[in-house]
């Protein structure tokens, strides 16, 4: 499996075994943590059996806690198993603190106070929301090339020329009405390397915010991408495509909140997504239910960053 799994209610094969000696104890100190905290929790996927199960989880912070019983980790081999156990769960996106069971039966309270000042650290570092933008990046060369054209036509005594991705990026997001942190996927394929890559991990900071910019290369990059998004979605509360092939459809709609839907000019809109794609007589997305998402034509927020102002788009 090439992504991890996602935080999951436990398989139908599970009988809860009941707490621990050591998880009790913990427990008992937690007080009002125990409103954020979830135990007995599985993360992973179906096909694996879910995989893992982890003692304590605190979503919000992506936070796990693990607390290593001296029977049940102790031989080499369970050692190596918590370490692979570990990396897992790192990919999926979550820290992980771990607490001896001698710790834990030295002074339980100490090793609460411990997990809530790192619960409070992350909270108060963590973002209103997290928000996430898809770049399918050959789509986007295509637009920037075509709309570079269109413009240079309509205004051929302006020297207009192209900008880069990271100069692009912060345009894409104005459009969208979102300002913020925001991770960027950008997903392309082999031949694009050369003249992409050098961006994967960079940071770009603007006056409304921050990007970082991943780049992902695949051969079947558009499909990759839907695979991506519905394999981190837990990580994100907001998303933001720019592309537009019926190929999205499916896993875009998969992390969009069918019950969070709200009401713009006269129609529901999925509230957690955004689209930057081609215009309305020309998306494929038409006739699809992302007909029900929020979107800005693509060519607006190239237009502004050749330094056209709104009223010359």
């Amino acid at each position: 499996m090439k992504y991890p799994g996602q935080p999951k209610k436990p398989p139908r094969w599970y009988r809860e075994r009941g707490q621990s000696y050591i998880e009790k104890e913990f427990s008992k100190e937690l007080g009002d943590l125990a409103n954020a905290i979830e135990c007995e929790h599985w993360f992973g996927d179906s096909k694996k059996h879910s995989r893992y199960r982890v003692d304590f989880i605190f979503k919000d912070a992506r936070l796990i806690v693990e607390l290593d019983g001296h029977d049940y980790h102790s031989t080499k081999e369970q050692l190596e198993n918590d370490a692979m156990r570990q990396r897992y769960l790192s990919r999926a996106g979550y820290t992980v603190i771990r607490f001896t069971g001698r710790e834990i039966n030295r002074n339980p309270a100490e090793c609460v106070l411990e997990v809530r000042n790192i619960y409070r650290e992350r909270m108060q570092l963590a973002p209103a929301k997290y928000r996430v933008m898809y770049i399918d990046y050959l789509f986007l060369v295509r637009e920037m090339s075509k709309a570079l054209a269109f413009y240079r036509n309509l205004h051929p005594n302006k020297n207009l020329q192209l900008k880069t991705l990271v100069e692009v990026i912060p345009h894409a997001i104005e459009w969208l009405h979102e300002k913020s942190f925001i991770s960027v996927f950008v997903f392309h394929s082999p031949e694009e390397s050369d003249e992409i890559q050098h961006l994967d991990g960079f940071v770009k900071e603007y006056k409304k915010g921050e990007v970082r910019i991943n780049t992902i290369s695949d051969e079947w990059y558009t499909l990759e991408l839907g695979s991506h998004l519905v394999s981190f979605s837990h990580l994100f509360d907001e998303f933001y495509l720019v592309a537009d092939d019926p190929v999205y459809v499916e896993p875009f709609l998969s992390v969009l909140l069918e019950e969070d839907s709200e009401r713009r000019f006269g129609h529901d809109y999925l509230a957690n997504g955004k689209l930057l794609r081609k215009g309305n007589n020309e998306t494929s997305f038409a006739e699809t239910d992302l007909a029900r998402v929020l979107w800005q034509d693509i060519w607006y927020p190239i237009g502004v960053s050749l330094g056209l102002n709104v009223s010359e788009l």
